[in-house]
């Protein structure tokens, strides 16, 4: 039922995502440009009403980037294995404008994942986590980090995403294993053979998630909505 529910609810954000972009999205900008042909007609006579033409142009164009960006909140992970950490760069930069508080994506070496499968839950996550840092632990500082760990012997890695700030991580809902943004995380890193740990009594407090390095590269949808193996 909760695999259900989730793909159920991530269609129709594809869907809508979608729609936002090659719909709305394109309508708005021939509306824009129309405006602007319309401004510079104006201005061209030197009419008193050019000004108010192109404040015109400057909102539309501003509700065209609104509206990209909400279709690339809802489909935030690309087709290529570098799409994570391109989607995550993007997030602390789009938290850091938003919420005016210093979000850092720390990356020392590429990490590619061929799955977007494991690329999208593993977003997925970090939005949550980021989300949460921000409703519940107040942070001035969050870190999206993503690495390559070398797995004892040497011979594989893992893959690990931590999300830390310097605030208090909603110790309450972590210790009661209650909240549905806890239970989501939980359950989307199951579904990718993931680890998922938190960390509530040091700072910086956070999330961390491990994933093998070759289910990365391999772990596909599973298909239908059946129970988990």
């Amino acid at each position: 039922m909760q695999r259900s529910i989730l793909k159920a609810t991530e269609r129709e954000q594809e869907r809508i995502g979608q729609e936002l972009h090659d719909g709305l999205g394109q309508h708005l900008t021939g509306i824009a440009f129309l405006a602007k042909a319309l401004a510079r007609k104006l201005a061209d006579k030197g009419a008193a009403e050019a000004s108010d033409a192109e404040k015109l142009v400057q909102l539309i164009n501003r509700s065209v980037s609104m509206t990209r960006n909400l279709a690339h909140g809802l489909r935030p992970v690309g087709d290529e294995d570098n799409a994570l950490m391109s989607a995550l760069r993007q997030m602390a930069i789009d938290v850091a404008d938003l919420f005016k508080i210093e979000c850092r994506f720390i990356n020392d070496e590429p990490v590619h994942i061929v799955s977007q499968y494991v690329s999208h839950h593993l977003f997925r996550i970090a939005q949550e986590a980021v989300n949460n840092a921000i409703k519940h632990g107040h942070p001035n500082r969050i870190d999206i980090e993503l690495e390559l760990k070398p797995r004892r012997g040497g011979k594989h890695s893992n893959i690990v995403l931590t999300i830390s700030n310097d605030g208090a991580l909603f110790a309450s809902d972590v210790d009661n294993n209650s909240g549905m943004g806890l239970a989501g995380m939980r359950y989307r890193a199951q579904l990718i053979g993931a680890k998922i740990a938190f960390r509530k009594l040091q700072r910086p407090v956070g999330v961390s998630v491990t994933v093998d390095e070759r289910k990365a590269q391999t772990l596909e949808e599973p298909p239908g909505d059946g129970e988990l193996e």
